[in-house]
């Protein structure tokens, strides 16, 4: 027996295996339990769930499993997580299963976990789900299941009054009553800040395709309207099951009644029209020339036999419980319009909270690629006008540059969208994933939403990547319609749609978004335009004067022509640092230049940046046109600008000296010769240092926290491109002492009224540590003098007779003082200052005046006999003249002293 759901109860002894089967045997279109799908994490997952794809063993177990033939027991996985429910992702497919089978579809599978757990619970249960699962040899790929989301986007309805009994305008290439009011069409810039052409170009197009109905596209979505007046002519009609058994699956294709597509969220055939799915329903294929509504991009003619049909593949539903939306199977939706005749399928959802695209998403998409149009064994069926399928996504509504999936998908075509003047709607996902850009409509401007079918016969305004991506798959619709047929296949699709651009640059009116919106606008008439490839290629590519700078270089050529195409649609450029010729071209870097704007002998701008300085590149230059004729390579070569080092400016000075404790700074003049930016950092020991960055320099801050020592550090500075420069700063670290007082000081005589005694300090103190020293001076006690102290010279002046001492302090940079003190006499001005002793007995000592060099002393009796004489000659501060008087008696003599003319006269004792 098949069955899609089976009811577990493993921790218990009740299993439940669901209901039987019919007669028939055919799958369970049970519905899925709302309350695992309604409810999501933070993350975007469903908490009670995850998805697995079991191994090919796995998978017979499973089956084994829902044909009541094995204990679930028996599966270890199933028993270990303590699953309750289990759900095949992609439902039994009766005709298709074969090749659902050989894509492995069948082997994925989403476990319930036990719902009745708390939050915190279930969220410990996932994740041991989870690691079990993803280490267990029952199954090769493990994921969370994510939820799908719709956009929240207002509605604006039109009220039936604002279109009730309108007529068709006269020079409208149909007779809808509501298309000049779809700007997005044909945009003749009579919006209130509007651009004429920002739109698909659609009318043009229209002249050459208006849509066959074999062609079929799968709408992934809400729900379709299929009673709308404006939709129903236009919708797939499965007419095995509308004609057929109620309850019977007449068409083998493994669901019951399936007539206009199938609701993936309740599994089971009645669509229920939704809002978004209506919305996006009507702008591929709203029927057109029907004096009724609005007109849809591949609506058609009003003849019969015109216009695509709408496959309804509801994967977004109202749960009945809440009124909100519910989301489920969208992986299910996609392969249901491979297997039932769509070729192109339309994708206006996204799993914003996906970092990657889930494994299942992406096998659903494969599937749908591969086996779109074609039978059991891929050969394109011969009703159908293409082989295999392209998907068309929008690319998301959070206005963020980031990977949105599945948009972002290598194989998918991804949309973004534009306002009504050519600019990115402000809640436009953008990225280097992104192909093209189509209107989504901006609800910021007068009238300039999307407008489209709404259920019930109604009609509204939307915006949203929602609304830019059906305009591409309606023009993919239209372009299948012209070019479908037998050995058309889905590359060729893709190409002419990815080519498809209007010739305004999109870069230019979006700078600040360049490369992130896609390749251009598309264009319906360019899109039917052309008759594929085996044309003529461009024309060589001119070389325009290359602009160099240190790690980049500015290329520039002139656009080439084409004699069928009009201009070349882009260029590959190879790049590399040896020279290049037709046979090495696979050793160079390739990148490719799209050239949507420029017109034939206009410029084309590409920046090359991080490259090497001082480096010689080569370039070769290939155009190609949108069907990728390529031309004749032309070649270019240039060079980086050389880079030169930062300079950095130690200042000339003195040796840096720290006492302990101490700290110095230094200010460090540095300069780039070229502009750039710098960073400097310490290389080894820092032995304490710091740095910080000043205005055109660093500032060091030095720390005399070492030991007593000579060091050195090395500063490096590097700019933004590598060039560096070092430097070495010595630097030592010494015990401070206190200056040292070379000799001791004597009393001096200051005879009064003579010039100033004067002392060099310089000869007196002596700072050990080779630091500059300071001065100070100071009388003690009676005050005789003034004294000075001026550029390390003291002076003295003599005031008045009489002894003063002075204190005379030198004190180093740290703090360290020593003192000496000086006794000043300030005497009368004669030769001698002193005689001593009195009495004498064997020397009688004459201190002389300082000035003196040469004297006559001699002795004479009170009676004025001479008794001595001796003629003395002095030394620089040896001012004491001595006399021998021994040979005297005992008695009162008198010493007479003579110099410069001059006489002095004293009596003295001889004892």
């Amino acid at each position: 027996m098949n069955k899609r759901h089976i009811i577990l109860a493993l921790a218990g002894a009740t299993i439940l295996v669901g209901c039987h089967q019919s007669d028939l045997e055919l799958p369970n279109q049970q519905a899925p339990q709302l309350s695992s799908q309604q409810a999501s994490t933070s993350d975007g997952t469903l908490p009670h769930m995850i998805r697995v794809r079991f191994s090919a063993e796995g998978g017979v177990q499973i089956e084994q499993l829902l044909s009541d033939e094995v204990d679930p027991q028996t599966i270890p996985l199933l028993k270990e997580i303590k699953a309750t429910r289990l759900s095949r992702v992609f439902p039994y497919a009766g005709k298709y299963e074969e090749r659902t089978r050989r894509e492995g579809l069948h082997l994925w599978y989403d476990i319930t976990l036990d719902e009745t757990l708390s939050p915190t619970e279930i969220r410990e249960a996932r994740q041991r789900a989870m690691e079990i699962a993803l280490h267990s040899s029952e199954v090769t790929s493990a994921e969370l299941v994510y939820t799908a989301k719709l956009p929240q986007t207002k509605i604006t309805y039109l009220d039936p009054s604002q279109w009730g009994g309108l007529r068709a305008e006269g020079g409208m290439p149909m007779d809808d009553p509501l298309l000049p009011k779809q700007w997005h069409y044909h945009n003749d810039g009579s919006l209130i800040r509007s651009k004429a052409g920002a739109d698909i170009n659609l009318f043009k197009a229209w002249e050459q395709e208006v849509g066959r109905p074999e062609v079929i596209i799968s709408i992934v979505d809400g729900g379709i309207d299929y009673t709308h007046e404006d939709l129903k002519d236009n919708m797939y009609i499965n007419h095995k099951e509308l004609t057929g058994v109620r309850g019977k699956d007449d068409d083998n294709n493994g669901l019951v009644d399936d007539v206009h597509g199938f609701n993936f969220v309740f599994m089971r055939p009645q669509i229920n029209p939704h809002e978004h799915g209506t919305h996006v329903a009507g702008t591929v294929a709203a029927r057109n020339n029907n004096g009724v509504g609005v007109a849809g991009v591949a609506g058609g003619n009003g003849s019969v036999g015109s216009g695509i049909k709408l496959m309804s593949c509801q994967a977004f539903d109202i749960n009945p419980a809440t009124g909100r939306d519910i989301a489920n199977g969208f992986e299910a939706a996609i392969k249901y319009g491979a297997d039932n005749g769509a070729v192109i399928s339309q994708n206006s959802w996204g799993v914003p909270d996906a970092q990657t695209l889930p494994r299942s998403y992406k096998d659903a998409i494969d599937y749908f690629i591969k086996y779109a149009g074609c039978d059991n064994e891929g050969s394109q069926l011969p009703t159908s006008p293409m082989k295999g399928g392209v998907l068309i996504f929008a690319a998301g509504n959070s206005g963020l540059d980031y990977r949105a999936y599945p948009a972002a998908y290598s194989e998918v075509v991804s949309v973004s969208a534009m306002s009504t003047n050519f600019g990115v709607a402000p809640y436009s996902n953008r990225g280097d994933w992104v192909n093209l850009m189509a209107p989504g409509g901006d609800v910021y401007e007068h009238n300039g939403q999307v407008l489209s079918t709404l259920p019930s016969n109604s009609y509204g305004y939307q915006q949203g990547t929602s609304m830019a991506c059906p305009h591409v798959s309606g023009i993919a619709a239209l372009m299948v319609s012209k070019f479908g047929k037998q050995g058309f296949t889905n590359t060729e699709l893709k190409q002419r749609l990815l080519t498809a651009i209007s010739s305004v640059d999109i870069n230019k009116m979006n700078p600040e978004y360049v490369g992130r919106l896609g390749l251009g606008y598309i264009d319906a008439e360019i899109a039917l335009s052309g008759s594929g490839g085996g044309g003529a290629a461009p024309q060589l590519a001119q070389w325009q004067p290359i602009v160099a700078t240190h790690t980049g270089l500015e290329l520039s050529w002139s656009v080439s022509a084409d004699t069928d195409d009009q201009k070349a649609l882009g260029y590959n450029l190879y790049i590399s640092k040896s020279e290049l010729n037709k046979s090495n071209l696979d050793q160079a870097t390739k990148v490719v230049v799209t050239s949507v704007g420029p017109a034939v002998g206009e410029k084309v701008h590409h920046k090359l940046e991080r490259l090497d300085s001082n480096t010689k590149y080569f370039f070769a230059l290939q155009p190609y046109d949108r069907w990728y004729n390529m031309g004749e390579l032309s070649f270019a070569s240039a060079k980086t600008l050389a880079n030169r080092r930062p300079v950095v400016d130690i200042p000339q000075q003195t040796p840096i000296r720290l006492s302990e404790k101490e700290s110095y700074d230094l200010v460090i003049p540095v300069s780039d010769p070229d502009g750039h930016q710098w960073q400097a950092k310490f290389v080894g020991s820092t032995y304490g240092a710091s740095m910080e960055p000043i205005k055109d320099g660093i500032r060091l801050h030095l720390l005399g926290q070492n030991p007593v020592g000579k060091y050195q550090i090395t500063i490096k500075v590097t700019d933004e491109l590598g060039a560096s420069e070092e430097v070495i700063l010595p630097f030592e670290v010494y015990q401070n002492r206190a200056p040292k007082q070379l000799r001791p000081l004597v009393k001096h005589y200051l005879p009064l009224g003579r010039e100033a005694l004067k002392f060099d300090l310089k000869d007196l103190f002596v700072d050990t540590d080779n630091e500059v020293l300071t001065y100070k001076v100071r009388v003690i006690g009676t005050s005789t003098v003034e004294a000075s102290i001026s550029e390390g010279a003291l002076s003295i002046i003599g005031k008045r007779i009489g002894l003063s001492g002075l204190e005379v302090s030198a004190t180093d940079p740290k703090g360290l003082t020593t003192r000496a003190t000086l006794e000043i006499e300030v005497v009368k001005d004669e030769l001698v200052h002193l005689v001593y002793p009195i009495p004498a007995s064997t020397t009688l000592n004459v201190r002389l005046a300082d000035r003196l060099r040469a004297a006559v002393l001699r002795i004479f009796t009170q009676v004025g006999q001479q008794m001595l004489s001796k003629s003395v000659t002095l030394e620089q501060g040896e001012q004491v003249a001595q006399l021998d008087i021994r040979s005297l008696t005992t008695g009162t003599y008198i010493l007479q002293v003579e110099a410069e003319g001059r006489t002095f006269r004293q009596s003295f004792i001889k004892r």
